[in-house]
């Protein structure tokens, strides 16, 4: 693989190497993942978040159609596809936001295979309802 930009992200316990890949031009294997959050040879992560648009993603169609312009692509850490992760959608939108991807006043509607959730801003961070109960909690970048 070739040189990789990244960040790394916790929320509530969990970390989470993310990637930036906008417009979906990287291809990561499940093996691939796996390396990057292995913590004794790689990054080290609970799992990998691939900041990409929803148009951009066959997986993202139902998101696009919703108006949301962002899909979460979480890779749970041995590569597989996982629908979605409460706390890893609060360390996207942070990194939405902290990096001007997207503006989260008045909510901000992100794609996941789990369907659209919404997250706002709360006073201890950020919020999303999980389809019954919400998670709630500060996410702080590492």
């Amino acid at each position: 693989m070739a040189t990789l930009a990244f960040t790394k992200g916790h929320g509530t316990g969990n970390d989470f190497v993310v990637v930036s890949d906008p417009d979906g031009e990287l291809d990561l294997s499940d093996e691939q993942v796996a390396i990057l959050c292995d913590r004794h040879f790689g990054i080290g992560a609970d799992g990998l978040l691939r900041v990409v648009r929803s148009s951009a993603i066959d997986e993202g169609a139902d998101a696009t159609a919703s108006g949301a312009e962002w899909f979460m692509d979480y890779r749970n850490a041995d590569g597989s596809k996982a629908e979605m992760c409460g706390n890893g959608t609060r360390v996207f939108a942070r990194y939405l936001t902290d990096t001007g991807l997207a503006d989260i006043s008045g909510g901000l509607r992100i794609g996941t295979r789990a369907g659209v959730k919404t997250l706002t801003r709360s006073d201890r961070g950020f919020e999303v309802d999980l389809g019954g109960r919400s998670s709630r909690a500060d996410v702080r970048p590492r």
